[in-house]
């Protein structure tokens, strides 16, 4: 690997070009951070679903960042406080929304596009977090991080169409059961696949 792919900070801390898909010792403490809080937000979802909570998913969101802000609570400021909590959460009901209204009647009719809500979906929540992360100035600086940001964008949009797609064409029934494993379909690829992807885009706290 060349020399200009790995700059060495004062700290120690090293950092991989954005196209260079292996993850430094600083992304894999940020991934790290966000499975545990994919874990925590599979456990609220589950939570919402028994306790009937309209609009569960969405108001869950801010545990999938909890325990990444929890590990970076000596570094933070509260402008990424805000991003990761707030909007995070209305992207994900802005996201949630937008893939409601593109599904019409006609898709639930036979021959309908059951694929075209989770990629509407998908898109808003990818591009719109990623955009509000660049806009606050949370992501490493340089073209390559912005393309990179841009294919791991296509690339959720693309999980979300089929997760979204899984969550409409499984067979359902009643049961807590066959609800959560549905939206397993819908949140598991998208948020793991989303860790590495802000794994590999964001500046740590601090920078």
């Amino acid at each position: 690997m060349s020399d200009d792919l790995i700059i060495h900070e004062e700290n120690g801390r090293e950092y991989h070009s954005a196209f260079d898909l292996e993850l430094d010792s600083v992304a894999i403490e940020t991934i790290k951070w966000l499975v545990l809080g994919h874990l925590l937000y599979l456990g609220g979802l589950a939570f919402a679903l028994l306790a009937s909570i309209d609009k569960g998913n969405v108001w869950m969101t801010p545990l999938y960042v909890l325990p990444l802000l929890w590990a970076e609570r000596k570094q933070t400021n509260w402008m990424r406080v805000a991003v990761f909590v707030i909007g995070f959460t209305a992207l994900h009901y802005a996201a949630v929304a937008l893939a409601f209204n593109a599904y019409p009647d006609s898709v639930r009719a036979p021959g309908g596009n059951p694929m075209l809500p989770g990629l509407v979906g998908g898109a808003a929540g990818a591009f719109g977090t990623l955009a509000l992360c660049a806009v606050c100035g949370m992501l490493k600086p340089g073209a390559p991080t912005l393309i990179f940001a841009a294919f791991g964008g296509l690339l959720l949009a693309g999980l979300g169409s089929f997760g979204v797609y899984m969550y409409l064409t499984t067979g359902a029934d009643e049961s807590f059961a066959s609800a959560f494993t549905r939206l397993l379909w819908v949140y598991s690829p998208w948020q793991l696949l989303f860790a590495y992807v802000l794994a590999k885009t964001l500046k740590p706290a601090g920078d």
